[in-house]
């Protein structure tokens, strides 16, 4: 869960790109960012305490400088005000706030064997249905432990159809019901 700080940021800075009709733009220009922050020499430079705050604004310009001024200028501001170690988390909630406009979700979806297109194809479509979305992204991942069926994250919800969990519940339902003879 992002800080408020974080969220306050990422709604501001939706806010204009979208008023400005450079979504594209911003995330071209924070995804290089992001890049460029992740960097361990570059982290160093801007967590230095000995290092003054106008040359680390110096540098931002210097490094952001084939970026949107709209942000470079965040991005110092996110300098000047202590918080530029959250950049990461910014760029994930403008990513999550760029993603619900578009009507996208983004799925992690599990299964017991890799997945040929058809039935990625079809999953695809059930959890459009399910969610809403127009269109969903996928990140696949494979574990022999859920034996077969799909467990299924999308944001914040999980869809869970694998025989593992099945078998779970009817262990548990069988455990619960009185014999009777």
């Amino acid at each position: 869960m992002p800080s408020t700080s974080v969220r306050r940021y990422a709604q501001a800075a939706f806010s204009i790109a979208i008023e400005r009709n450079a979504l594209d733009v911003w995330q071209r220009d924070l995804a290089k960012a992001r890049d460029i922050f992740a960097e361990s020499d570059v982290q160093a430079f801007m967590a230095a305490p000995s290092v003054p705050e106008a040359v680390k604004l110096d540098g931002i310009q210097i490094l952001l400088s084939d970026a949107d001024p709209l942000v470079r200028n965040l991005v110092s501001l996110m300098t000047t005000n202590g918080d530029v170690e959250r950049f990461g988390g910014f760029c994930d909630t403008f990513r999550e706030l760029t993603d619900d406009h578009l009507g996208i979700g983004r799925a992690q979806i599990t299964t017991a064997v890799p997945l040929d297109d058809a039935r990625r194809e079809r999953i695809v479509q059930i959890l459009q249905g399910m969610t809403g979305y127009k269109r969903i992204e996928v990140l696949e991942q494979v574990d022999p432990k859920i034996i077969g069926g799909v467990v299924a994250r999308v944001g914040d919800r999980l869809f869970d159809g694998s025989t593992r969990t099945r078998l779970q519940s009817m262990q548990e339902s069988l455990a619960q019901r009185p014999i009777s003879g």
